[in-house]
């Protein structure tokens, strides 16, 4: 990324703020609105496989919940192959043409798994066989949960896939466009406020798509237009999106002159500060794997128990599928507010290691006590430690991660980094529900917690370990803040 100032900054002591906060104003609103939509796509399967699990007579599709688990994890084996293009293509395209390419596929995906399973599919998709004529080996077949000869399964599967595979970029391209458009210093509050997203699309998106389950238009039941309605507003979403987001400041109409200038040579003398951290990863690549390996370890954990929130809720409280899935997005509210404090502070005192590695711990003490309380027959201790103790830590440690690779590398090369991370990093998103829908399909909830609470310690240990090794950086960077 090459940056050139048009004019001298103004001195003007109210410029820097003034312009972060027209930034701010303009940007992430708009952006926090497309990652509600990238989210949703998380929830809602959540929500929905609560329903698809019921006989087809009842509007079901008789999916066991190892079905479910696995197809919603088959999003993540799509979702890396596009990590590094999307990225880079940012630098190369610009971002409004990645973000509409996106927007729009994913929602066409998302849109046709509505409908799996009706006579038209059945008929579009007669090219998709069955799972067990697709000429896997008999020994790789034992792994891969299907019900024999059922081509529905099939479809549910690969539209989880091509999900997975068009949404695939678009994270890691809006962290490389934030830090386009923020300072080093202004950049964690950006990410936080952006990724505050996450938990907000829980918060909401459960109790949507709980209220979706009642509806029947059409003949459809509630489920399938879970699907249709949550995929039909991204399509919508690229449209606006070619019109709306300026792909740099140099672009930015709705940018005075002199704020302009402003930011433009700020970046540039970011990057100018950066030349001698090179544009490829050099000696950094073990840097990027640890962190990969952070990121894994997260995903494992935060999917894994996601995914089957609003089922762990149901059984611990007795609640129907509709209230269960509306009781399921509590633990988000706190998320949200862990991750505007955390984010808030680790900008205020300029340091990102141990804003990280806290809520880590948390996340883990919380998720054994949860399996400790429903194996000591607690279940609303257990309901409760997971809204308060795990909703609060789950997303608190991401606003302080994120900046870290574009602190260590220069624009290039944080562009490629952020990719990988979160390409093989994402691939925790298909382990985490796997293995908790081994333990979910025999209800042994607290096995299942037990089972996810080590790996938030592991990466615990990762971020520790770069915070170590790249002390000196980290503390250069705190005092040029």
């Amino acid at each position: 990324m090459s940056i050139t100032p048009s004019l001298p900054p103004l001195n003007d002591p109210a410029l820097p703020e003034r312009t972060r906060l027209r930034v701010i104003f303009y940007l992430i609103p708009y952006l926090f609105f497309l990652y509600i939509l990238a989210y949703l796509d998380r929830t809602n399967v959540s929500v929905a496989q609560l329903e698809m699990q019921r006989p087809v007579s009842e509007g079901g599709l008789a999916f066991t919940k190892t079905v479910c688990g696995f197809g919603a994890g088959l999003f993540f084996w799509g979702y890396w192959i596009l990590e590094i293009p999307s990225t880079q293509s940012v630098l190369s395209w610009g971002a409004r043409w990645v973000f509409v390419r996106i927007l729009i596929l994913w929602g066409l995906s998302c849109t046709f798994i509505g409908f799996v399973g009706l006579p038209w599919m059945n008929s579009a998709f007669a090219w998709l066989p069955p799972m067990d004529r697709l000429g896997i080996p008999p020994w790789i077949m034992e792994y891969l949960p299907h019900i024999p000869g059922d081509a529905v399964v099939s479809q549910f599967y690969f539209l989880r896939f091509m999900l997975g595979l068009f949404e695939g970029g678009f994270f890691p391209a809006v962290i490389l466009y934030l830090s386009i458009w923020f300072r080093p210093r202004d950049r964690a509050r950006a990410i936080a406020s952006f990724m505050s997203a996450i938990p907000v699309s829980s918060m909401i998106g459960y109790p949507l798509s709980a209220l979706l389950l009642d509806i029947n238009w059409m003949g459809l039941p509630g489920w399938r237009w879970v699907f249709i309605i949550q995929g039909v507003v991204p399509v919508l979403a690229g449209f606006v999106t070619l019109f709306f987001l300026p792909d740099r400041p140099e672009k930015a109409s709705w940018l005075p002159d002199d704020e302009k200038s402003w930011l433009v040579n700020e970046l540039h003398k970011e990057q100018s500060a950066k030349v001698g951290h090179g544009h490829g990863w050099g000696g950094q690549v073990w840097l990027v794997l640890i962190m990969t390996l952070y990121y894994f370890c997260m995903n494992v954990a935060s999917y894994g128990l996601s995914l089957f929130m609003p089922d762990i809720i149901k059984s611990q409280s007795g609640f129907s599928s509709k209230w269960a899935a509306i009781l399921a997005g509590a633990p988000f509210v706190f998320a949200l507010l862990g991750m505007l404090v955390n984010g808030w502070h680790s900008d205020k005192y300029q340091e990102r290691v141990w804003h990280v590695a806290t809520p880590l711990f948390g996340l883990s003490i919380s998720l054994a006590g949860a399996g400790l309380a429903i194996s000591l027959s607690a279940p609303w201790v257990a309901i409760a430690i997971l809204i308060v103790g795990v909703g609060t830590c789950m997303y608190a440690h991401l606003p302080a991660f994120w900046p870290l690779p574009t602190l260590f590398m220069g624009a290039a090369a944080a562009a490629a980094a952020i990719g990988f991370i979160n390409m093989i990093g994402n691939l925790g998103g298909f382990v985490g529900p796997t293995i908790f829908s081994e333990a979910a399909e025999k209800k042994d909830y607290a096995r299942g917690l037990f089972t996810l609470a080590p790996f938030p310690l592991v990466s615990l240990s990762v971020i520790l370990l770069v915070g170590y090794l790249r002390r000196d950086r980290l503390r250069a960077a705190r005092e040029n803040a």
